[in-house]
Protein backbone atom coordinates (compact mmCIF):
# COMPACT_ATOMS: atom_id res chain seq x y z
CA UNK A 1 0.00 0.00 0.00
CA UNK A 2 1.39 3.36 -0.96
CA UNK A 3 1.25 6.00 1.74
CA UNK A 4 0.66 9.55 0.59
CA UNK A 5 3.27 11.89 2.04
CA UNK A 6 2.10 15.44 2.76
CA UNK A 7 3.74 17.93 0.46
CA UNK A 8 6.07 20.74 1.43
CA UNK A 9 3.29 23.34 1.44
CA UNK A 10 1.38 21.32 4.03
CA UNK A 11 4.38 21.16 6.35
CA UNK A 12 4.98 24.91 6.02
CA UNK A 13 1.32 25.65 6.80
CA UNK A 14 1.33 23.43 9.87
CA UNK A 15 4.59 24.95 11.08
CA UNK A 16 3.14 28.44 10.75
CA UNK A 17 0.09 27.46 12.80
CA UNK A 18 2.29 25.87 15.45
CA UNK A 19 4.46 28.97 15.74
CA UNK A 20 1.43 31.23 15.92
CA UNK A 21 -0.08 29.18 18.76
CA UNK A 22 3.25 28.87 20.52
CA UNK A 23 3.84 32.63 20.47
CA UNK A 24 0.40 33.47 21.88
CA UNK A 25 0.14 34.45 25.51
CA UNK A 26 -2.60 35.92 27.66
CA UNK A 27 -0.80 39.08 28.75
CA UNK A 28 -2.96 41.35 26.65
CA UNK A 29 -2.45 45.12 26.82
CA UNK A 30 -5.04 46.62 29.14
CA UNK A 31 -4.18 50.25 28.68
CA UNK A 32 -7.27 52.33 27.98
CA UNK A 33 -5.64 54.13 25.04
CA UNK A 34 -4.95 50.98 23.08
CA UNK A 35 -8.52 49.90 23.76
CA UNK A 36 -9.81 53.30 22.72
CA UNK A 37 -7.79 53.50 19.53
CA UNK A 38 -8.41 49.96 18.35
CA UNK A 39 -10.94 49.96 15.55
CA UNK A 40 -11.62 53.68 15.63
CA UNK A 41 -10.22 54.31 12.20
CA UNK A 42 -7.82 52.88 9.67
CA UNK A 43 -5.14 55.12 11.17
CA UNK A 44 -5.36 55.49 14.95
CA UNK A 45 -4.74 59.19 15.24
CA UNK A 46 -2.45 60.72 17.87
CA UNK A 47 -1.67 64.43 18.07
CA UNK A 48 1.20 65.79 20.16
CA UNK A 49 0.52 69.25 21.59
CA UNK A 50 3.79 70.40 23.08
CA UNK A 51 6.67 72.83 23.18
CA UNK A 52 10.30 72.73 22.05
CA UNK A 53 10.85 69.28 23.55
CA UNK A 54 8.29 67.84 21.17
CA UNK A 55 9.30 69.97 18.20
CA UNK A 56 13.06 69.46 18.48
CA UNK A 57 12.74 65.71 18.97
CA UNK A 58 10.37 65.30 16.02
CA UNK A 59 7.54 64.21 18.24
CA UNK A 60 9.80 62.00 20.40
CA UNK A 61 10.23 59.66 17.45
CA UNK A 62 6.71 58.29 17.83
CA UNK A 63 6.10 58.31 14.08
CA UNK A 64 8.55 55.44 13.77
CA UNK A 65 8.25 53.96 17.26
CA UNK A 66 4.57 53.08 16.93
CA UNK A 67 3.46 50.20 14.75
CA UNK A 68 1.82 50.68 11.35
CA UNK A 69 -1.78 51.73 11.78
CA UNK A 70 -0.97 54.75 13.93
CA UNK A 71 -0.94 58.24 12.49
CA UNK A 72 1.12 60.63 14.62
CA UNK A 73 0.89 64.37 14.10
CA UNK A 74 3.24 66.64 16.03
CA UNK A 75 2.19 70.28 16.26
CA UNK A 76 4.55 71.21 19.09
CA UNK A 77 5.92 74.76 18.97
CA UNK A 78 9.04 75.96 20.77
CA UNK A 79 8.25 78.49 23.48
CA UNK A 80 4.59 77.53 23.83
CA UNK A 81 2.89 77.22 27.21
CA UNK A 82 -0.62 76.16 28.15
CA UNK A 83 -1.68 79.79 27.73
CA UNK A 84 -0.32 79.94 24.18
CA UNK A 85 -2.24 76.81 23.20
CA UNK A 86 -5.42 78.15 24.78
CA UNK A 87 -5.05 81.27 22.65
CA UNK A 88 -4.67 79.07 19.57
CA UNK A 89 -7.11 76.32 20.51
CA UNK A 90 -9.25 76.73 17.40
CA UNK A 91 -6.33 75.38 15.40
CA UNK A 92 -6.64 72.15 17.38
CA UNK A 93 -10.21 71.68 16.17
CA UNK A 94 -8.88 71.29 12.63
CA UNK A 95 -6.93 68.10 13.45
CA UNK A 96 -8.95 64.86 13.65
CA UNK A 97 -7.58 63.11 16.72
CA UNK A 98 -8.34 60.04 18.81
CA UNK A 99 -5.70 60.71 21.47
CA UNK A 100 -4.14 64.04 22.45
CA UNK A 101 -0.71 63.88 24.05
CA UNK A 102 0.01 67.05 26.03
CA UNK A 103 3.69 67.73 26.77
CA UNK A 104 3.67 71.18 28.36
CA UNK A 105 4.94 72.88 31.46
CA UNK A 106 8.54 74.03 31.03
CA UNK A 107 7.56 77.40 29.60
CA UNK A 108 4.71 77.73 32.12
CA UNK A 109 7.28 77.37 34.89
CA UNK A 110 9.59 79.94 33.33
CA UNK A 111 6.89 82.54 32.55
CA UNK A 112 4.16 82.02 35.17
CA UNK A 113 5.72 79.93 37.89
CA UNK A 114 2.96 77.94 39.56
CA UNK A 115 0.39 80.74 39.14
CA UNK A 116 -2.65 79.65 37.16
CA UNK A 117 -1.13 76.38 35.96
CA UNK A 118 -3.98 74.22 37.21
CA UNK A 119 -6.92 76.22 35.78
CA UNK A 120 -5.15 76.68 32.44
CA UNK A 121 -4.40 72.97 32.18
CA UNK A 122 -7.96 72.04 33.12
CA UNK A 123 -9.34 74.46 30.53
CA UNK A 124 -7.14 73.02 27.80
CA UNK A 125 -7.97 69.41 28.73
CA UNK A 126 -11.69 70.18 28.87
CA UNK A 127 -11.58 71.82 25.46
CA UNK A 128 -9.77 68.88 23.87
CA UNK A 129 -12.12 66.35 25.44
CA UNK A 130 -15.21 68.22 24.28
CA UNK A 131 -14.09 69.39 20.84
CA UNK A 132 -13.94 65.83 19.49
CA UNK A 133 -14.65 62.33 20.72
CA UNK A 134 -11.12 61.87 21.96
CA UNK A 135 -8.98 61.13 25.00
CA UNK A 136 -6.28 63.29 26.58
CA UNK A 137 -3.00 62.14 28.06
CA UNK A 138 -0.82 64.63 29.95
CA UNK A 139 2.81 64.49 31.01
CA UNK A 140 4.74 65.09 34.17
CA UNK A 141 7.70 66.75 32.49
CA UNK A 142 11.42 66.54 33.29
CA UNK A 143 12.59 68.92 36.01
CA UNK A 144 15.44 70.12 33.75
CA UNK A 145 18.95 71.03 34.93
CA UNK A 146 18.00 74.67 35.51
CA UNK A 147 17.97 75.09 39.28
CA UNK A 148 15.69 78.14 39.26
CA UNK A 149 12.67 76.27 37.85
CA UNK A 150 13.10 72.71 39.13
CA UNK A 151 10.92 73.12 42.21
CA UNK A 152 8.29 75.02 40.22
CA UNK A 153 8.08 72.18 37.71
CA UNK A 154 7.96 69.67 40.55
CA UNK A 155 4.95 71.48 42.03
CA UNK A 156 3.19 71.74 38.65
CA UNK A 157 3.82 68.05 38.02
CA UNK A 158 2.09 67.26 41.30
CA UNK A 159 -0.86 69.25 39.99
CA UNK A 160 -0.94 66.95 36.95
CA UNK A 161 -1.03 63.88 39.19
CA UNK A 162 -3.84 65.39 41.25
CA UNK A 163 -5.84 66.11 38.10
CA UNK A 164 -5.63 62.42 37.21
CA UNK A 165 -7.04 61.49 40.61
CA UNK A 166 -10.07 63.71 40.02
CA UNK A 167 -10.66 62.89 36.34
CA UNK A 168 -11.19 59.21 35.60
CA UNK A 169 -11.00 59.82 31.86
CA UNK A 170 -7.52 61.32 32.10
CA UNK A 171 -4.12 59.70 32.43
CA UNK A 172 -0.53 60.88 32.43
CA UNK A 173 2.92 59.66 31.53
CA UNK A 174 5.38 59.80 34.42
CA UNK A 175 8.47 61.34 32.86
CA UNK A 176 9.75 63.20 35.93
CA UNK A 177 10.50 60.08 37.96
CA UNK A 178 12.06 58.32 34.97
CA UNK A 179 14.54 61.16 34.50
CA UNK A 180 15.21 61.51 38.23
CA UNK A 181 15.95 57.80 38.60
CA UNK A 182 18.27 57.68 35.58
CA UNK A 183 21.69 56.32 36.50
CA UNK A 184 23.40 56.16 33.11
CA UNK A 185 26.96 57.37 32.67
CA UNK A 186 26.00 59.93 30.01
CA UNK A 187 24.03 62.91 31.42
CA UNK A 188 20.58 63.53 29.96
CA UNK A 189 21.34 67.22 29.31
CA UNK A 190 24.23 68.77 27.39
CA UNK A 191 26.41 71.15 29.36
CA UNK A 192 25.42 74.02 27.06
CA UNK A 193 21.66 73.52 27.47
CA UNK A 194 20.06 72.75 30.86
CA UNK A 195 16.51 72.86 29.44
CA UNK A 196 16.47 70.51 26.46
CA UNK A 197 17.48 66.85 26.85
CA UNK A 198 20.01 65.26 24.56
CA UNK A 199 19.08 62.43 22.21
CA UNK A 200 19.23 59.90 25.05
CA UNK A 201 16.71 61.95 27.01
CA UNK A 202 14.38 62.27 24.04
CA UNK A 203 14.67 58.54 23.44
CA UNK A 204 13.67 57.85 27.04
CA UNK A 205 10.62 60.08 26.67
CA UNK A 206 9.62 58.50 23.37
CA UNK A 207 9.85 55.00 24.83
CA UNK A 208 7.74 56.02 27.83
CA UNK A 209 5.04 57.38 25.53
CA UNK A 210 5.18 54.33 23.27
CA UNK A 211 4.77 51.91 26.14
CA UNK A 212 1.91 53.89 27.64
CA UNK A 213 0.03 54.07 24.36
CA UNK A 214 0.49 50.37 23.63
CA UNK A 215 -0.17 49.34 27.20
CA UNK A 216 3.13 47.52 27.71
Amino acid sequence: MKVKVPNKTFFISMLSIFLLIGCYHSDKPTNQYLSLLAGVSMDRRITIVGDSLGQWSDGFGLKTKLTPGFKVTDISIAGYSTQDWLQNKNRLNEIPTDLWLLELGTNDAMVYGTSGFEPRTIELITFLESSQTSKVMVTTIPLTNMASIRETIRTNNQTIRRLKENRSNLDYVEIESIFESYTGEVPLYPVSDPIHPNQIGYEIMGEAYRKKILGI
